[in-house]
């Protein structure tokens, strides 16, 4: 017949030994769990990466579009200047003045574009060169954004 101590001390081991799988259950959840954190984190901090990224390239087809609205206005020039020896500029001024009012519009429209996209592409590289990490990246996107 077993002993009143022996029973007691396998019913201990038996405890200790379900204690230390549940130790070890636990910290397999949770080095699952923290790799799982860990993924999320990555692949957010990757979508904001490719978010900024976007934005930049938005703002160099801005640029790409005034200057083409930059081009326009000289070729138009010079296609007045070429043909000017067939006109007599009396005859046709108000179209030469109709003319150069939109070549002054479509100036001002391009070069206002491409100001712009310069400026902010600057922006978005002083961001990243003046950010080490991800959380300073978007705190200042979000601030300035």
């Amino acid at each position: 017949m077993p002993d009143v101590d022996d029973m007691v001390g396998n019913c201990y081991l038996e405890t200790l030994y379900s204690k230390i799988d549940e130790v070890a259950i636990l910290t397999t959840n949770s080095h699952k769990l923290d790799e799982r954190t860990y993924q999320a984190h990555l692949r957010t901090s990757l979508a904001f990466i490719r978010t900024v990224d976007a934005e930049k390239r938005t703002h160099l087809a801005e640029l790409r579009t005034g200057i083409v609205i930059l081009t326009i206005p000289l070729s138009l020039l010079t296609v007045l200047i070429a043909t000017s020896s067939y006109y007599l500029i009396n005859d046709v001024l108000p179209f030469i003045t109709g003319l150069v009012i939109g070549i002054l519009v479509l100036f001002f429209i391009g070069g206002y574009l491409v100001y712009r996209s310069f400026r902010r592409i600057r922006k978005i590289k002083r961001l990243r060169t003046s950010c080490d990490d991800l959380s300073c990246l978007i705190t200042e996107f979000n601030n300035h954004g």
